[in-house]
């Protein structure tokens, strides 16, 4: 009999969402398979995850292979302090810059491909960097690089660097939130694997429902499971996890851009589980 496998992006901004399947691991009747943003993405369109968080770059990419859960998303507007473009020049002068890009990323690397392109009018190159929490030796080889969840939340310096949130700068921009994730469902699986995919969204209600009436609990769960030191509630108020449809209409902005400056084709409808 088929266990099924579900992703779970292993960085603290998931952990409102799953909360209870982290703390019910070992009791579920399915898989859970934490790893970072793009793995989770390759291994949904492969085959090996039934449901799993992809970047919403992914859902463009293979739109076909999915279905969307129409509630629930991992957006912010403005201000994120999780996805970082970290220069060694004010931005302004990065035209014809290389810039490293986190390897973890997928709709983020999109973003700023965007930012610069279309609202900077420059001609930048892009480099995967291999490892984007080792920031000092990255600015050593690029001259800007862009780093994303608990790496980019690790980041300081004494103020040798320029620091941009690309979360506020998508936003004064564009004037458009930004739609970071999506719980995927694969096409295969919507049918065969119903009581699981209940139960998943059983468990990530209610874990919203305790990190709307007790964020306490929530965020002492991330400080006893990480080690990063900020304010986990502070950070938390940054992010949105509810898939409005002010929210999906900034995601099929995103898409549109992203025809625009001939990254992907133009995916101009969401499908739903």
């Amino acid at each position: 009999m088929h266990r099924a496998q579900i992703g779970h992006i292993q960085y603290i901004n998931t952990y409102p969402l799953y909360y209870t399947l982290m703390k019910e691991r070992e009791t579920l009747p399915f898989n859970l398979i934490s790893d970072i943003p793009a793995r989770l993405n390759e291994m949904m369109r492969k085959g090996e995850l039934d449901a799993s968080f992809i970047s919403s770059f992914e859902y463009a990419a293979a739109a076909d292979q999915y279905l969307i859960q129409p509630d629930i998303c991992l957006a912010s507007t403005g201000y994120v302090n999780s996805v970082l473009l970290i220069s060694n020049r004010d931005i302004e002068d990065l035209d014809g810059a290389d810039i490293g890009l986190s390897n973890a990323s997928a709709t983020s690397s999109n973003l700023i491909r965007i930012l610069l392109n279309e609202f900077y009018g420059f001609s930048n190159t892009f480099h995967y960097i291999p490892y984007p929490e080792k920031f000092h030796l990255s600015l050593k080889h690029h001259d800007a690089i862009l780093i994303i969840g608990d790496e980019a939340l690790q980041f300081t310096d004494n103020g040798s660097y320029k620091k941009y949130d690309i979360g506020q700068l998508w936003t004064e921009k564009t004037g458009y939130p930004i739609v970071f994730a999506l719980l995927a469902i694969s096409t295969r699986s919507a049918k065969t694997c119903k009581k699981t995919l209940d139960l998943l969204m059983a468990k990530i209600n209610e874990s919203q429902k305790i990190f709307k009436e007790q964020p306490e609990v929530i965020a002492q769960f991330a400080r006893t499971h990480s080690d990063l030191s900020i304010n986990y509630l502070d950070y938390f108020s940054n992010l949105t996890y509810t898939f409005t449809d002010e929210l999906k209409e900034a995601l099929l902005y995103y898409y549109m851009m992203l025809e625009k400056c001939t990254i992907i084709r133009d995916t101009d409808t969401l499908r739903f589980y």
